[in-house]
């Protein structure tokens, strides 16, 4: 078992440990106190496509106190249309509000829109950026701009997807690991010679990192088991979008035992079978969690989904670039700590993990 799978163990088995520290982070946005949170921590890598070899630590965020200056930080988010994404925006702008930043956030309008987003960089490089934090919608497109950008003394810090080049900072979760933590916990449940289990897997977006990396990081822990993977499913991020591609795979496959995709795929797995009279006759596993998804894994009609923590994700990256400005970098190379929650642990899932549900997006902080 690698590091990374000991400390979601870890977390999996204390849940008090690891879930004290996401309601450590929910301190007010004017609080002087900083907040901590477990992680994998590494060396710089050059590109996010290296393979992360880290360490157990504890990322201390600055307090406010330290902040010698007002800051001007530019996100670039890939859309706004979803509860993981409005976790990511709350988390960046809380956290620069603690930290007394400026800020200015972009929203590309969905991972196809890639002209748009290498123009949104130029806009924060135009705005005055002092860091970029960028969720690349292309891991690959961004190198040049990154150069430039970086020779002009801007921080880049890459943020949740990864790209193929050298930044400053990054926060990445590795999808892999995610899409193996799904994998490992449906080949215990079904390992070779208990019967076939006929699977559709539902990870995202073609072509994103994230969804490919959860794709491939399950097949790879599923390899031996009796889970049979009938198709890999890839579709918009949103419920709306994937309404329709859970409808057909149960169409399709009509002896499914298993949908393994995102929040909201399993969002739209649940309507479609409660329309059905068929709850509880497919297992339901998710990538990320939603709120919604919070009481259907409390009544077992959802059976288990990886948490990422997102507000702590964005949190720390806004932290991460302050501290690469202010010269008092520690960790420059981090992964929260993630955990399979099921209806034995989700009640110490806070409300936190997610914005509260009257927030409004918002773009910018002054």
């Amino acid at each position: 078992m690698n590091r990374f799978a000991k400390l979601v163990g870890g977390v999996v088995a204390a849940g008090a440990v690891g879930f004290s520290a996401i309601f450590s982070v929910s301190a007010p946005a004017n609080a002087a106190d900083g907040w901590k949170f477990p992680v994998l921590a590494s060396e710089l890598r050059p590109s996010a496509t290296q393979p992360f070899e880290g360490k157990e630590a504890e990322y201390q965020s600055l307090d406010s106190s330290e902040v010698t200056k007002k800051w001007n930080l530019c996100f670039l988010a890939p859309h706004t249309t979803n509860d993981i994404l409005r976790a990511y925006i709350y988390g960046t702008v809380e956290e620069s509000k603690r930290l007394g930043a400026k800020l200015t956030i972009f929203d590309a309008g969905g991972y196809g829109n890639l002209d748009k987003q290498l123009a949104q960089f130029d806009d924060c490089i135009t705005l005055g950026a002092n860091a970029i934090l960028l969720m690349a919608v292309s891991p690959t497109a961004f190198s040049q701009k990154i150069a430039e950008a970086r020779a002009k003394g801007v921080k880049v810090i890459d943020l949740n997807i990864g790209v193929d080049a050298p930044v400053d900072g990054r926060v990445v979760v590795t999808y892999v690991e995610v899409g193996k933590i799904l994998g490992r916990e449906l080949a215990r449940l079904h390992p070779a010679g208990s019967g076939p289990v006929s699977t559709v897997v539902m990870p995202g977006p073609a072509g994103v990192a994230w969804s490919e990396d959860t794709g491939k990081g399950f097949a790879k822990a599923i390899e031996g088991s009796d889970i049979k993977s009938e198709k890999v499913v890839y579709g918009g991020s949103s419920r709306l979008e994937q309404q329709p591609l859970v409808e057909d795979a149960l169409v399709t496959y009509p002896d499914l035992g298993l949908i393994v995709g995102m929040g909201t795929s399993i969002e739209a797995a649940l309507n479609a079978l409660r329309e059905q009279g068929r709850i509880g006759t497919i297992g339901l596993y998710g990538s990320f969690i939603t709120p919604d998804l919070i009481p259907a894994i409390k009544s077992g009609d959802v059976a288990g989904v990886v948490v990422e923590n997102s507000i702590v994700i964005n949190k720390m990256a806004v932290d991460m670039a302050v501290r690469l400005l202010e010269g008092k970098a520690t960790e420059v190379d981090a992964i929260p700590a993630v955990t399979l929650v099921d209806k034995t642990n989700v009640d110490q899932v806070p409300a936190s993990n997610f914005a509260p549900a009257d927030w409004k997006v918002q773009l910018t902080v002054d």
